[in-house]
């Protein structure tokens, strides 16, 4: 049946419902503001959409529904789920072949794995598809009740939100949504997926929360960017700023020292910069050595511990270096070059049988590459 034979009969039951496309598992309202269409919107959406074959309605507080979304065709999960939040007597099967029970909403808000260990979602916000839409692979089916029973749906139980943390208002929600979709694309199997992550953020955590056509906007950007190879979020690599590649690019050697330093240490890390790395950057140990000496005096790395006979110097991020590394995108700081004290210019790390990011809070070097041992000069 189509979405013009059933919008009448959700209606019946106080539902506006609205069509929806579903493609390769990716499922996407066909019409702007549907998380807000009422009876009259969802009537001559019917008449403009006849033929549609899914359709959905909008979960929360103007429908009073919260599903209860078993991310498992497992029918043991979705047993588990419903003996600790109450059982509900209308169930759905999804075109997947997963679970949605419905009850009634009572404020949960939208939650993607409140347990990471079990593969369930409360679903307080945001939009579901109905039965009998068409799905991917099959039809969306009652398995349990009937529409009747959405007079006395029973509110979830034993149910206790997770912290939402901070509180994002208007003026930065646009760019925390989308960084928010672009540190968590990597994490999402689909578009879906993420969608569901997007809004869930937008429930939380952004007051007001945006329209529902703008976070479907900003996850479909981080997505697409995803794709291309261009999200850089969480991925550590050597980001240089027009000032500092400026400041170095008349000096090769300090600049290429500089960038692989970067790449492979986090802001916060202590590291070594150890006279092996010559045979790993094919360069005279004269050259590391200066190039070593030029970055304590410009203030882009600072000494931690000094060296010692079979124990190279450790260091860290100066004031100087941008933090040393832009895991996200755009923070590098202009670099400024200024001398600090005398005792950079007698650094040498004349012992060292590795060379490696960091080490940890019991000493341990955390990543090495073994190379050749230097015998004290």
């Amino acid at each position: 049946m189509s979405f013009a034979e059933w919008q009448p009969i959700y209606a019946a039951h106080g539902l506006s419902t609205f069509p929806v496309r579903i493609e390769a598992g990716d499922k996407k309202p066909m019409v702007k503001n549907y998380l807000r269409a009422g009876r009259r919107y969802s009537d001559r959406l019917a008449k403009q959409f006849p033929d549609a074959q899914a359709f959905g309605f909008a979960l929360g507080a103007r429908t009073k529904i919260t599903v209860l979304d078993s991310d498992s065709n497992d029918d043991r999960i979705l047993a588990d789920a419903m003996a600790r939040h109450g059982k509900t007597p209308l169930v759905v099967r999804s075109g997947s072949g997963n679970y949605h029970a419905w009850y009634r909403h009572k404020g949960e808000g939208r939650h993607i794995r409140p347990n990471p260990e079990i593969p369930v979602d409360v679903l307080g916000g945001g939009f579901v598809v109905a039965p009998p839409s068409r799905g991917a692979t099959a039809d969306y089916e009652i398995v349990e009740g009937s529409l009747d029973d959405l007079d006395h749906l029973p509110t979830l139980q034993n149910f206790a939100p997770p912290s939402t943390g901070e509180v994002i208002s208007m003026g930065r929600r646009n760019n925390a949504l989308w960084e928010h979709c672009m540190r968590q694309c990597r994490s999402c199997d689909d578009f879906g997926a993420l969608l569901d992550v997007a809004e869930t953020f937008n429930t939380q955590s952004l007051s007001p929360p945006l329209d529902a056509d703008e976070v479907t906007k900003t996850a479909r950007s981080a997505w697409q960017a995803t794709e291309r190879g261009e999200n850089r979020f969480g991925q550590i690599g050597a980001f240089l700023s027009v000032e500092e590649t400026k400041s170095m690019v008349g000096d090769p050697h300090l600049l290429a020292l500089f960038a692989w330093l970067k790449a492979q240490n986090s802001p916060t890390r202590q590291f070594l910069i150890a006279d092996g790395l010559e045979t790993l950057l094919e360069w005279p140990l004269a050259q590391l050595r200066r190039c070593r000496r030029r970055l304590v005096e410009l203030g882009i790395i600072e000494m931690v511990r000094p060296p010692s006979k079979g124990c190279a110097a450790l260091y860290r991020w100066g004031t100087q270096s941008g933090n040393g590394l832009s895991i996200s995108v755009g923070h590098a700081l202009a670099l400024k070059p200024q001398a600090l004290s005398s005792r950079g210019s007698v650094i040498e790390d004349s012992l060292s049988i590795s060379v490696g990011h960091c080490q940890n809070e019991s000493g341990m070097t955390a990543t090495v590459w073994r190379i050749a041992s230097r015998v004290p000069r």
